[in-house]
Protein backbone atom coordinates (compact mmCIF):
# COMPACT_ATOMS: atom_id res chain seq x y z
CA UNK A 1 0.00 0.00 0.00
CA UNK A 2 1.20 3.38 -0.82
CA UNK A 3 1.73 5.88 1.96
CA UNK A 4 2.05 9.69 2.15
CA UNK A 5 5.83 9.91 2.40
CA UNK A 6 7.38 12.66 4.82
CA UNK A 7 11.24 11.49 5.07
CA UNK A 8 13.68 11.56 2.44
CA UNK A 9 12.55 11.11 -1.84
CA UNK A 10 9.63 10.00 -2.83
CA UNK A 11 9.69 5.92 -4.54
CA UNK A 12 7.20 5.51 -7.33
CA UNK A 13 4.93 2.95 -6.35
CA UNK A 14 5.15 3.03 -2.34
CA UNK A 15 4.84 6.63 -2.31
CA UNK A 16 1.92 8.79 -3.54
CA UNK A 17 3.28 11.56 -6.09
CA UNK A 18 2.60 14.30 -8.07
CA UNK A 19 3.29 13.72 -11.80
CA UNK A 20 6.33 15.71 -12.37
CA UNK A 21 7.13 18.02 -15.34
CA UNK A 22 10.22 18.33 -17.33
CA UNK A 23 10.16 20.88 -19.81
CA UNK A 24 11.39 23.48 -18.28
CA UNK A 25 14.49 21.82 -17.36
CA UNK A 26 14.96 20.13 -20.59
CA UNK A 27 14.86 23.18 -22.87
CA UNK A 28 17.92 24.42 -20.08
CA UNK A 29 19.31 21.41 -21.34
CA UNK A 30 18.95 21.12 -25.12
CA UNK A 31 20.25 24.86 -24.94
CA UNK A 32 23.57 23.64 -23.16
CA UNK A 33 22.77 25.80 -19.73
CA UNK A 34 24.03 25.86 -16.30
CA UNK A 35 21.33 26.58 -13.82
CA UNK A 36 19.94 26.73 -10.71
CA UNK A 37 17.31 24.96 -8.38
CA UNK A 38 16.20 25.78 -5.40
CA UNK A 39 13.54 25.32 -2.60
CA UNK A 40 13.09 24.94 1.16
CA UNK A 41 13.90 21.47 2.45
CA UNK A 42 11.73 18.97 2.26
CA UNK A 43 9.73 20.01 -1.33
CA UNK A 44 10.53 17.16 -3.49
CA UNK A 45 14.24 18.73 -5.09
CA UNK A 46 15.56 15.33 -4.84
CA UNK A 47 12.55 13.35 -6.26
CA UNK A 48 11.69 15.59 -8.87
CA UNK A 49 16.02 15.64 -9.64
CA UNK A 50 16.02 11.60 -9.54
CA UNK A 51 13.39 11.26 -11.27
CA UNK A 52 14.87 13.63 -13.89
CA UNK A 53 17.47 11.77 -14.42
CA UNK A 54 15.82 8.35 -15.15
CA UNK A 55 13.67 10.26 -17.50
CA UNK A 56 16.58 11.59 -19.40
CA UNK A 57 18.81 8.11 -19.32
CA UNK A 58 15.53 6.45 -20.76
CA UNK A 59 15.26 8.57 -23.74
CA UNK A 60 18.91 8.19 -24.48
CA UNK A 61 19.47 11.27 -25.79
CA UNK A 62 22.27 12.34 -22.64
CA UNK A 63 24.31 10.38 -20.13
CA UNK A 64 22.29 12.03 -16.85
CA UNK A 65 23.76 11.49 -13.36
CA UNK A 66 22.46 12.81 -9.43
CA UNK A 67 25.16 13.27 -7.22
CA UNK A 68 24.93 15.27 -3.89
CA UNK A 69 27.88 16.29 -2.63
CA UNK A 70 27.08 17.26 1.17
CA UNK A 71 29.13 14.64 2.24
CA UNK A 72 32.20 17.02 1.41
CA UNK A 73 31.01 19.65 3.54
CA UNK A 74 33.18 18.74 6.78
CA UNK A 75 36.18 19.31 5.22
CA UNK A 76 35.24 23.08 4.81
CA UNK A 77 38.56 24.67 3.79
CA UNK A 78 40.55 21.54 2.89
CA UNK A 79 39.85 22.19 -0.78
CA UNK A 80 41.69 19.03 -1.97
CA UNK A 81 39.91 16.80 0.35
CA UNK A 82 36.80 18.29 -0.65
CA UNK A 83 37.98 17.80 -4.78
CA UNK A 84 38.45 14.07 -3.34
CA UNK A 85 35.33 13.47 -1.64
CA UNK A 86 33.01 14.27 -4.56
CA UNK A 87 34.82 12.58 -6.90
CA UNK A 88 34.09 9.77 -4.71
CA UNK A 89 30.49 10.58 -4.84
CA UNK A 90 30.35 10.44 -8.58
CA UNK A 91 32.23 7.37 -8.68
CA UNK A 92 29.90 5.84 -6.31
CA UNK A 93 26.65 7.19 -8.37
CA UNK A 94 27.83 6.30 -11.40
CA UNK A 95 27.94 2.65 -10.61
CA UNK A 96 24.16 2.76 -8.75
CA UNK A 97 22.56 4.96 -11.81
CA UNK A 98 24.34 3.91 -15.14
CA UNK A 99 25.71 0.80 -16.66
CA UNK A 100 29.13 0.03 -16.80
CA UNK A 101 30.15 1.64 -20.18
CA UNK A 102 29.46 4.60 -19.45
CA UNK A 103 30.85 4.68 -15.85
CA UNK A 104 34.26 6.50 -15.42
CA UNK A 105 36.84 4.37 -16.54
CA UNK A 106 40.32 4.44 -13.95
CA UNK A 107 42.56 7.19 -15.73
CA UNK A 108 39.62 9.63 -15.06
CA UNK A 109 40.55 9.42 -11.42
CA UNK A 110 44.61 9.85 -12.17
CA UNK A 111 44.85 13.79 -11.38
CA UNK A 112 44.38 15.30 -8.19
CA UNK A 113 45.75 18.62 -8.71
CA UNK A 114 42.33 20.26 -9.39
CA UNK A 115 40.86 16.59 -8.55
CA UNK A 116 37.23 17.42 -9.38
CA UNK A 117 37.38 20.02 -12.72
CA UNK A 118 39.95 17.44 -14.54
CA UNK A 119 38.03 14.54 -13.83
CA UNK A 120 34.81 15.96 -15.06
CA UNK A 121 37.15 16.40 -18.17
CA UNK A 122 38.37 13.36 -18.82
CA UNK A 123 34.94 11.33 -18.06
CA UNK A 124 33.47 13.42 -20.58
CA UNK A 125 35.63 12.73 -23.50
CA UNK A 126 35.08 8.91 -22.27
CA UNK A 127 31.40 9.09 -22.69
CA UNK A 128 29.70 8.51 -26.37
CA UNK A 129 26.95 11.09 -25.36
CA UNK A 130 27.24 14.90 -23.78
CA UNK A 131 27.34 14.18 -20.06
CA UNK A 132 24.12 15.91 -17.59
CA UNK A 133 25.34 16.33 -14.03
CA UNK A 134 22.64 17.40 -11.30
CA UNK A 135 24.68 18.51 -7.91
CA UNK A 136 22.62 18.01 -5.07
CA UNK A 137 22.84 20.19 -1.68
CA UNK A 138 26.17 22.30 -3.12
CA UNK A 139 25.07 24.99 -0.70
CA UNK A 140 25.99 22.18 1.91
CA UNK A 141 29.87 23.52 1.07
CA UNK A 142 31.22 26.36 3.05
CA UNK A 143 34.55 28.35 2.64
CA UNK A 144 37.29 28.12 0.18
CA UNK A 145 35.79 24.39 -0.66
CA UNK A 146 32.52 25.62 -2.24
CA UNK A 147 34.44 28.32 -4.03
CA UNK A 148 36.89 25.49 -5.31
CA UNK A 149 34.08 23.93 -6.91
CA UNK A 150 32.16 26.89 -8.25
CA UNK A 151 35.31 28.30 -9.76
CA UNK A 152 36.23 24.58 -11.34
CA UNK A 153 32.75 24.66 -13.19
CA UNK A 154 33.26 27.73 -14.17
CA UNK A 155 36.34 27.71 -15.68
CA UNK A 156 35.28 24.61 -17.43
CA UNK A 157 32.30 25.80 -18.69
CA UNK A 158 33.85 26.77 -22.39
CA UNK A 159 34.97 23.22 -22.35
CA UNK A 160 31.41 21.91 -23.02
CA UNK A 161 29.78 19.63 -24.04
CA UNK A 162 32.68 17.28 -25.50
CA UNK A 163 35.18 17.93 -22.30
CA UNK A 164 32.98 19.07 -20.12
CA UNK A 165 29.43 18.77 -18.96
CA UNK A 166 26.62 19.86 -21.75
CA UNK A 167 24.50 20.95 -18.99
CA UNK A 168 24.42 21.08 -15.31
CA UNK A 169 22.00 21.51 -12.25
CA UNK A 170 23.19 23.42 -8.88
CA UNK A 171 20.68 21.98 -6.22
CA UNK A 172 20.06 23.55 -3.20
CA UNK A 173 18.20 25.89 -0.19
CA UNK A 174 18.97 29.31 -1.70
CA UNK A 175 19.65 31.38 -5.06
CA UNK A 176 23.72 31.32 -5.69
CA UNK A 177 22.93 35.34 -5.30
CA UNK A 178 22.51 34.74 -1.83
CA UNK A 179 26.06 32.84 -1.36
CA UNK A 180 28.25 34.71 0.81
CA UNK A 181 31.30 32.70 1.36
CA UNK A 182 34.10 33.53 3.54
CA UNK A 183 37.39 32.47 1.95
CA UNK A 184 39.90 31.78 4.89
CA UNK A 185 42.49 31.89 2.14
CA UNK A 186 42.02 35.69 1.08
CA UNK A 187 40.29 36.74 4.08
CA UNK A 188 37.40 38.59 2.80
CA UNK A 189 33.90 36.98 1.83
CA UNK A 190 32.91 36.38 -1.42
CA UNK A 191 29.26 36.53 -3.08
CA UNK A 192 28.06 33.07 -4.98
CA UNK A 193 26.99 34.89 -7.86
CA UNK A 194 30.56 36.34 -8.13
CA UNK A 195 32.05 33.12 -7.95
CA UNK A 196 29.57 31.34 -10.50
CA UNK A 197 28.76 33.98 -13.17
CA UNK A 198 27.84 31.63 -16.03
CA UNK A 199 24.10 30.61 -14.51
CA UNK A 200 21.46 30.74 -17.03
CA UNK A 201 18.70 30.64 -14.88
CA UNK A 202 17.46 30.51 -11.52
CA UNK A 203 14.18 28.04 -10.75
CA UNK A 204 12.76 27.92 -7.36
CA UNK A 205 10.69 24.84 -6.65
CA UNK A 206 7.10 25.88 -6.37
CA UNK A 207 4.64 24.60 -3.63
CA UNK A 208 1.45 22.27 -4.52
CA UNK A 209 -1.63 24.15 -5.95
CA UNK A 210 -5.34 23.26 -4.72
CA UNK A 211 -5.52 20.71 -7.70
CA UNK A 212 -2.31 19.02 -7.17
CA UNK A 213 -3.68 18.66 -3.28
CA UNK A 214 -6.56 17.32 -4.14
CA UNK A 215 -5.10 14.95 -7.16
CA UNK A 216 -2.29 13.45 -4.34
CA UNK A 217 -5.53 12.85 -1.62
CA UNK A 218 -7.26 11.27 -5.10
CA UNK A 219 -4.63 8.66 -4.89
CA UNK A 220 -5.38 7.44 -1.08
CA UNK A 221 -8.99 7.35 -2.28
CA UNK A 222 -8.38 5.17 -5.24
CA UNK A 223 -6.07 3.07 -3.15
CA UNK A 224 -7.97 2.91 0.22
CA UNK A 225 -12.12 4.01 -0.66
CA UNK A 226 -11.30 6.68 2.19
CA UNK A 227 -12.88 9.89 0.70
CA UNK A 228 -12.02 13.45 2.28
CA UNK A 229 -14.54 16.10 1.89
CA UNK A 230 -14.48 19.26 -0.21
CA UNK A 231 -14.43 21.32 3.29
CA UNK A 232 -11.04 19.33 3.83
CA UNK A 233 -9.53 19.50 0.71
CA UNK A 234 -10.00 23.26 1.19
CA UNK A 235 -8.76 23.32 4.94
CA UNK A 236 -5.40 21.54 4.00
CA UNK A 237 -4.98 24.07 1.12
CA UNK A 238 -5.56 26.54 3.56
CA UNK A 239 -3.32 25.43 6.56
CA UNK A 240 -0.53 24.45 4.44
CA UNK A 241 -0.53 27.08 1.22
CA UNK A 242 0.82 23.90 -0.50
CA UNK A 243 3.65 23.42 1.40
CA UNK A 244 4.65 19.71 0.23
CA UNK A 245 6.17 18.08 3.38
CA UNK A 246 2.90 20.06 5.25
CA UNK A 247 0.59 18.26 2.84
CA UNK A 248 2.32 15.07 3.40
CA UNK A 249 1.90 15.12 6.99
CA UNK A 250 -1.15 15.97 7.62
CA UNK A 251 -2.18 12.92 5.27
CA UNK A 252 0.04 10.80 7.08
CA UNK A 253 -1.77 12.33 10.43
CA UNK A 254 -5.01 11.71 9.23
CA UNK A 255 -5.02 8.54 7.87
CA UNK A 256 -1.73 6.27 8.36
CA UNK A 257 -0.47 7.73 12.31
CA UNK A 258 -1.79 6.08 15.84
CA UNK A 259 -4.98 8.83 15.85
CA UNK A 260 -5.55 7.80 11.71
CA UNK A 261 -9.26 7.77 10.89
CA UNK A 262 -10.53 4.96 9.44
CA UNK A 263 -10.63 3.77 5.91
CA UNK A 264 -14.16 3.50 6.55
CA UNK A 265 -15.18 6.71 7.27
CA UNK A 266 -14.65 10.02 5.24
CA UNK A 267 -12.00 12.83 6.57
CA UNK A 268 -13.62 16.08 7.58
CA UNK A 269 -12.62 19.46 7.91
CA UNK A 270 -12.56 19.20 11.65
CA UNK A 271 -10.60 16.27 11.17
CA UNK A 272 -7.24 18.04 9.31
CA UNK A 273 -7.63 20.43 12.05
CA UNK A 274 -7.13 18.12 14.98
CA UNK A 275 -4.24 16.61 12.84
CA UNK A 276 -3.14 20.02 12.16
CA UNK A 277 -2.99 20.65 16.04
CA UNK A 278 -1.45 17.42 16.38
CA UNK A 279 1.75 18.51 14.53
CA UNK A 280 1.74 21.69 16.35
CA UNK A 281 1.64 20.28 19.75
CA UNK A 282 4.26 17.99 18.83
CA UNK A 283 6.39 20.57 17.00
CA UNK A 284 6.32 17.79 14.31
CA UNK A 285 7.38 20.60 11.62
CA UNK A 286 10.69 20.96 9.93
CA UNK A 287 11.20 24.24 11.16
CA UNK A 288 13.87 22.77 13.30
CA UNK A 289 15.97 22.26 9.91
CA UNK A 290 15.46 26.65 9.86
CA UNK A 291 15.12 27.70 13.59
CA UNK A 292 19.05 28.67 13.31
CA UNK A 293 17.67 31.15 10.52
CA UNK A 294 15.76 32.92 12.85
CA UNK A 295 18.82 34.78 14.83
CA UNK A 296 19.94 35.90 11.72
CA UNK A 297 19.59 39.68 11.60
CA UNK A 298 17.87 40.35 8.42
CA UNK A 299 15.61 37.33 8.99
CA UNK A 300 14.57 38.57 12.52
CA UNK A 301 13.79 42.21 11.53
CA UNK A 302 11.46 40.55 9.30
CA UNK A 303 9.68 38.34 11.49
CA UNK A 304 9.48 40.22 13.89
CA UNK A 305 7.75 43.17 11.79
CA UNK A 306 5.47 40.63 10.33
CA UNK A 307 4.57 39.05 14.11
CA UNK A 308 3.60 41.84 15.46
CA UNK A 309 1.93 43.46 12.52
CA UNK A 310 4.26 46.80 11.58
CA UNK A 311 3.79 48.18 8.14
CA UNK A 312 7.44 49.68 7.20
CA UNK A 313 7.68 47.03 4.70
CA UNK A 314 9.95 49.71 2.80
CA UNK A 315 12.24 49.73 4.93
CA UNK A 316 13.68 45.26 4.09
CA UNK A 317 15.81 45.15 1.47
CA UNK A 318 14.62 43.87 -2.06
CA UNK A 319 17.55 40.90 -1.33
CA UNK A 320 16.29 40.39 2.33
CA UNK A 321 12.78 39.69 1.63
CA UNK A 322 13.57 37.00 -1.44
CA UNK A 323 16.03 35.42 1.26
CA UNK A 324 13.57 34.70 3.69
CA UNK A 325 10.95 33.89 0.76
CA UNK A 326 13.33 31.38 -0.90
CA UNK A 327 13.60 30.07 2.94
CA UNK A 328 10.05 29.48 2.79
CA UNK A 329 9.43 31.60 5.94
CA UNK A 330 7.48 34.08 4.52
CA UNK A 331 5.23 34.51 1.54
CA UNK A 332 4.13 38.09 -0.85
CA UNK A 333 0.16 38.35 0.33
CA UNK A 334 -2.37 39.98 -0.94
CA UNK A 335 -1.79 43.11 1.05
CA UNK A 336 2.42 42.51 1.95
CA UNK A 337 4.69 39.70 3.10
CA UNK A 338 3.44 37.04 5.57
CA UNK A 339 4.20 33.98 7.16
CA UNK A 340 4.44 31.43 4.66
CA UNK A 341 1.08 29.03 6.30
CA UNK A 342 -0.93 29.25 9.03
CA UNK A 343 0.44 26.55 10.54
CA UNK A 344 3.77 27.91 10.35
CA UNK A 345 2.45 30.98 11.73
CA UNK A 346 1.42 28.95 15.14
CA UNK A 347 4.61 27.40 15.06
CA UNK A 348 7.35 30.09 14.67
CA UNK A 349 6.50 31.91 17.61
CA UNK A 350 6.19 28.74 19.81
CA UNK A 351 9.68 27.82 18.49
CA UNK A 352 10.97 31.65 19.21
CA UNK A 353 9.75 30.85 23.02
CA UNK A 354 10.10 27.17 23.26
CA UNK A 355 12.49 27.95 26.19
CA UNK A 356 10.38 29.52 28.08
CA UNK A 357 7.18 27.61 27.56
CA UNK A 358 9.00 24.34 29.03
CA UNK A 359 10.29 26.64 31.75
CA UNK A 360 7.02 28.05 33.05
CA UNK A 361 5.66 25.62 36.29
CA UNK A 362 2.85 28.18 37.09
CA UNK A 363 -0.12 27.00 39.51
CA UNK A 364 -3.31 28.76 37.40
CA UNK A 365 -5.26 28.12 40.41
CA UNK A 366 -4.47 31.89 41.43
CA UNK A 367 -5.91 33.25 37.79
CA UNK A 368 -8.99 30.78 37.34
CA UNK A 369 -12.29 31.44 39.34
CA UNK A 370 -13.85 28.61 40.84
CA UNK A 371 -16.40 28.62 37.42
CA UNK A 372 -13.25 27.88 35.60
CA UNK A 373 -12.97 31.22 34.07
CA UNK A 374 -10.28 33.07 33.57
CA UNK A 375 -9.49 35.82 36.12
CA UNK A 376 -9.06 38.70 33.80
CA UNK A 377 -8.33 41.61 35.96
CA UNK A 378 -6.45 39.55 38.02
CA UNK A 379 -4.34 38.47 35.50
CA UNK A 380 -3.91 41.48 33.78
CA UNK A 381 -3.02 43.15 37.03
CA UNK A 382 -0.37 40.53 37.80
CA UNK A 383 1.19 41.31 33.93
CA UNK A 384 1.26 44.53 34.49
CA UNK A 385 3.34 44.28 38.05
CA UNK A 386 5.35 41.52 35.98
CA UNK A 387 6.34 43.83 33.30
CA UNK A 388 7.36 47.12 35.35
CA UNK A 389 9.65 45.42 37.16
CA UNK A 390 11.33 42.87 34.60
CA UNK A 391 10.20 44.96 31.36
CA UNK A 392 14.22 46.31 30.84
CA UNK A 393 15.70 43.64 31.23
CA UNK A 394 13.43 41.34 29.09
CA UNK A 395 13.54 43.53 25.44
CA UNK A 396 17.44 44.29 26.12
CA UNK A 397 18.45 40.34 26.05
CA UNK A 398 15.83 39.19 23.76
CA UNK A 399 15.72 39.37 19.83
CA UNK A 400 11.81 39.20 19.08
CA UNK A 401 11.29 41.73 21.77
CA UNK A 402 7.21 42.78 20.61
Amino acid sequence: MKTFNTAGPCVPGKHYMIPPKFSTFKKLIDAERYFILHAPRQTGKTTLMLQLMKNLNEEGKYIALYVNIETAQPWRNKIAEVNQTIVNEFKMNARIYLPKPFQPAPECFEDSANGFSNFLTFWCLQLPKPLVVLMDEVDALIGDGLLSVLRQLRSGYNKRPNAFPHALCLIGLRDIRDYRIYSDASKRHILGGSAFNIKEKSIRLDDFTYEQIKDLYAQHTTDTGQSFTHPAIQQVYYLTRGQPWLVNALGRELCFDEQAISFQEKVTKADVDNAAEILIQRRDVHLDQLADKLTEPRVAKIIETILVGEENVEDFLNEDQQYLIDLGLIRKGTIGLEIANPIYREIIPRELTATRQEMLGINPQWYVKPDGKLDIEKLLDTYIEFYKQHSELITKRRTYTE
